[in-house]
């Protein structure tokens, strides 16, 4: 029997750690994978380094992971490109769900949605669908306390193939995790309407710890789940040493100006702006 599928629309930073250890703590016939693949070396000290260094470049590379050469790729329209290292991808999984024992595999990661879901649309029959999202402040706080370069996880603003499309010279660096928020939620929008989804949900961060909202998307997923019990936040800034997420004034300001840079119709399109109030919380 071949597997299930669910795929995760997410930002980063928004929970997914979380939500796949709620699946793998309670949902017995699925695996949520978080961010795979991922290396894992063996070799102790600088030997680790350089077996980390080689397995990303050549065996659990940034394609498979949905970054490098599938960004390029998304932005450029080479969608069969795309669609073959969907392929390998997805006969990974298989092999990996099947030596398990499961039926279903949910895939938490924030690279679907930036490139390889032009693949697996094209070679996964049916599959169902997440938007994680968390508040946008607090999303784009959390990404700036960890000082990454933006273009290593995102394509460019200004590619046509794009929901929104902005000119990324005039936006600060918050701006671009503001882009990259609305961006997101309107690609799922638009995937939603693809003829290969069944099933779909919404998935607020805060949800994450609300046992019975979390009853209701599974059902909405058509997922079959144990009794829940909440799960803690993971994978937080305050674990790795960085500053807590704390949204402040400046960070209040930064997404008014960034809103008036949007088209009201991207407005329109995305329910979780037309009533949000930013609040600062420091």
């Amino acid at each position: 029997m071949s597997a299930r599928f669910v795929f995760t629309v997410a930002t980063g930073r928004c929970g997914q750690a979380s939500f796949a250890e709620l699946i793998n703590r309670h949902v017995p016939n699925a695996y949520a994978a978080f961010e795979e693949p991922q290396v894992r070396p063996v070799l102790p000290g600088v030997l680790g380094d350089a077996e980390r260094h080689f397995r990303r470049r050549f065996v659990e590379t940034d394609e498979l992971l949905g970054r490098g050469r599938v960004l390029q790729a998304f932005a450029s329209g080479d969608d069969d490109y795309i669609e073959r290292v969907a392929r390998r991808r997805l006969g990974q999984i298989q092999r990996q769900i099947a030596g398990m024992g499961k039926s279903a595999f949910v895939d938490v990661s924030k690279f679907f949605a930036r490139g390889l879901h032009i693949g697996y649309g094209r070679c996964t029959p049916k599959f169902g669908l997440v938007l994680l999202v968390r508040d946008p402040l607090k999303n784009m706080r959390s990404f700036l306390n960890r000082d990454k370069n933006f273009y290593k996880d995102n394509g460019p603003l200004d590619s046509a193939r794009n929901q929104l499309c902005l000119d990324p010279a005039r936006l600060e660096k918050g701006e671009l995790y503001l882009w990259a928020w609305c961006e997101l939620y309107l690609r799922f929008l638009a995937m939603r309407e693809m003829p290969q989804v069944t099933h779909s949900a919404v998935i607020r961060t805060d949800d994450l710890t609300d046992n019975e909202r979390m009853a209701g998307h599974l059902r909405a997923l058509g997922l079959e789940f144990d009794s829940l019990t909440p799960v803690p936040a993971m994978n937080t800034n305050s674990e790795s040493g960085r500053m807590p997420t704390r949204v402040t004034a400046e960070d209040v300001r930064t997404f008014d100006r960034f809103r008036e840079r949007l088209p009201a119709s991207a407005i329109d399109r995305i329910d979780y702006l037309k009533s949000y109030q930013p609040r600062a919380t420091e």
